[in-house]
């Protein structure tokens, strides 16, 4: 047998399991220490060995420890001066590593572990047996790498090996590739499609329909489609109140609340997803209208229900007919049945906000303005990015401006006249029908 590397040593169970355990005597912090792992292989022990060596003379060498990936996630998530609802969302997004590796050690944790559960996400093979997509593994691997980098500054860890992989780039994502117009962010409403879906749900249902009707359930979802298209967050619309309307003045304060879904459960908090969150918005007349009828629909179903209405004496604005508050998930099937019934093609529920800024962009608004509208944090710099593109019907117009075979069409209010101190070229004159007054010398309309 052939002699083994110093250092390397080999360990027979009694089961006649063989084990190569490494050892390496290091100084760490003035300290003299013994490394020891044991590998299936001798390559891998000397690999280990050699590795220990070169980061102890670096003075990266940290002793070995008993921190697990789920206790060292765990600790991460607690020191975090985050809201409930980011909380939750790291905790989901960092739920796979938990449960594929939460048991090992953090520092048996390598590259071809990143690879291997970023792999089974992909494929739907990993925890869940979902497939994720690229805009779900991304932030999963960067809270992972986050918890990482927290472990090499407190010594838990010499290196970080989730940083060695890198994001999914958007062509990587099969998932998004095949629902391409659900996922594109250009997916706004068209005009024509805004009226489809405002005249399919008159906000005050029939005075002869019943509850579970089709046009009273229409009506259910009208004030949805009105805030939806004021370009509220989907959990501003869940977490607004009635006592964040002033229906006399028709302002509104959002984000006063908000409700969040996240891995199944709903939370509520008094804050919004960022600073410029809660806003006042003034209401446009047709929106007003919408959520008077709303809120006198809801009164009525309060005295149907008596004492089972579950809405308090502050209901929300979105509820079900027995007041209790609508989930945001649930606010993902009416804008569904929505489209549905109004016969548009289908986009998420965020279209909504996408369509609103879109507009407002379209009318002349800055994207200061807008991002204060939606409630950026930014000033404008994510609606700039995110928002300010133009629609292909806007470039078919364009096409058009541009196609020199045709007659060239001048609208018919030009705005004001700016004199220009040069003669009149007697051929424009003549095509525009302009006659010479014979006692000043200019031209006029006859």
């Amino acid at each position: 047998m052939a002699k083994l590397p110093i250092g390397v040593e080999k360990i027979e169970y009694k089961s006649g399991t063989v084990r190569y355990e490494a050892r390496v005597d290091a100084e760490v912090d003035g300290e003299r220490r013994q490394f020891r792992r044991r590998f299936k292989t001798v390559a891998e022990a000397t690999d280990y060995r050699k590795k220990t060596i070169a980061a102890a003379v670096a003075g990266k060498a940290v002793p070995t420890t008993a921190l697990t990936v789920k206790v060292a996630v765990e600790a991460w998530l607690e020191a975090q001066e985050i809201s409930p609802s980011t909380r939750a969302a790291y905790s989901a997004a960092l739920a796979p590593v938990v449960e594929k590796y939460g048991k090992r050690r953090v520092q048996t944790i390598e590259k071809k572990d990143v690879v291997a559960l970023v792999k089974d996400l992909r494929e739907g093979t990993g925890p869940g047996g979902r497939k994720w997509a690229r805009t779900s593994i991304n932030p999963m691997r960067a809270r992972w790498q986050s918890v990482w980098e927290d472990l090499v500054e407190q010594g838990k860890v010499s290196r970080n090996p989730v940083e060695l992989v890198k994001p999914l780039r958007k062509r990587d994502d099969p998932v998004a590739s095949k629902n391409k117009g659900v996922l594109d962010l250009s997916d706004r409403l068209t005009d024509a499609e805004v009226a489809r879906l405002e005249a399919a749900h008159p906000p005050t249902p029939p005075a002869d329909a019943h509850m579970r009707s089709a046009p009273y359930l229409a009506a259910m979802r009208a004030p949805m489609i009105a805030l939806g298209l004021l370009g509220l967050r989907r959990g501003e619309m869940s977490g607004l109140r009635w006592s964040s309307i002033d229906l006399d003045t028709g302002t509104m304060k959002v984000a006063t609340s908000t409700r969040i879904a996240v891995r199944g459960k709903v939370i509520e908090q008094n804050v919004g997803k960022t600073e410029s969150a809660g806003r006042w918005l003034p209401l446009p007349d047709p929106t007003l209208a919408v959520l008077r009828a709303a809120k006198s629909r809801q009164e009525a179903e309060q005295a149907r229900y008596g004492e089972r209405w579950r809405g308090g004496s502050d209901p929300y604005v979105l509820i079900q007919q027995n007041g209790r508050p609508t989930s945001p998930r649930t606010l993902n099937f009416w804008w569904n049945d929505a489209l549905e019934s109004a016969g548009v093609s289908h986009r998420r529920l965020h279209a909504s906000r996408h369509t609103a800024a879109s507009r407002l962009i379209s009318m002349g608004a800055s994207p200061a303005e807008v991002a204060k509208w939606l409630g950026h944090a930014d000033g404008g710099e994510l609606v700039l990015r995110t928002y300010a593109h133009v629609h292909e019907d806007d470039l078919r117009s364009l096409a058009s401006a541009l196609d020199y075979s045709r007659e060239r069409v001048v609208p018919a209010d030009r705005g004001p006249v700016h004199v220009v101190d040069q003669e009149l070229p007697a051929h424009a004159a003549d095509k525009l029908g302009m006659v010479r007054d014979p006692e000043t010398g200019e031209w006029d309309l006859p």
